[in-house]
């Protein structure tokens, strides 16, 4: 009799959700870009990416632009807070360029965010690599990754296995940008 009072108090603290896992349930799938979205693009030399958020966050995460630097540390060049909510949205992300500068920015629901600083780079090499599946959020999430290199040398980061800035490896005369939704501090 006491084990089946014990199997019901876990059914009920499961039922509950107090047993339930504490991770998000926010999933991110890339999207495919409209014909009209990618000719705009190629005219105005552009990468955009997009993404469907769906799901709900418990807690706020952010949505950062930042500079991968050689002692495994990042400079954040721009961020958006993503707050909790239940989510069925659209993120895009956008990296323009011109002769001699790289920008790079963000829309989610109408809000609109670009880097505070303009990058003056003109690459030989480009490497760009964003998720090819669906994915649930984790507390470091790499959506699109881009290197850079006026050598002709990119070093090879397995997009995967990028769970912080600890993770990249860089090659003298490379430069590494990402964005990354994070867990708020």
């Amino acid at each position: 009799m006491r084990k089946f009072w014990i199997v019901c108090l876990l059914s009920a603290f499961s039922l509950s959700g107090c047993l339930a896992p504490k991770n998000e349930t926010l999933t991110v799938t890339p999207l495919e870009l409209k014909a009209g979205e990618k000719a705009f693009a190629q005219i105005n030399d552009q990468d955009i990416v997009a993404f469907h958020l769906e799901g709900k966050l418990k807690k706020p995460y952010v949505l950062k632009g930042v500079e991968y630097l050689p002692n495994h540390k990042e400079r954040t060049l721009f961020s958006m807070e993503i707050p909790p909510k239940t989510y069925d949205s659209t993120l895009r992300i956008v990296q323009s360029s011109s002769a001699k500068y790289t920008w790079f920015g963000a829309n989610l629901n109408g809000v609109s965010l670009r880097s505070h600083e303009a990058l003056k780079i003109k690459p030989d090499a480009v490497n760009t690599q964003n998720p090819s599946s669906e994915f649930t959020l984790e507390d470091y999430n790499v959506l699109f990754l881009r290197q850079l290199s006026a050598s002709g040398n990119l070093s090879s980061n397995p997009f995967n296995d990028i769970h912080g800035p600890e993770n990249i490896t860089m090659k003298k005369g490379e430069q590494i940008f990402a964005f990354v939704l994070t867990k708020k501090n």
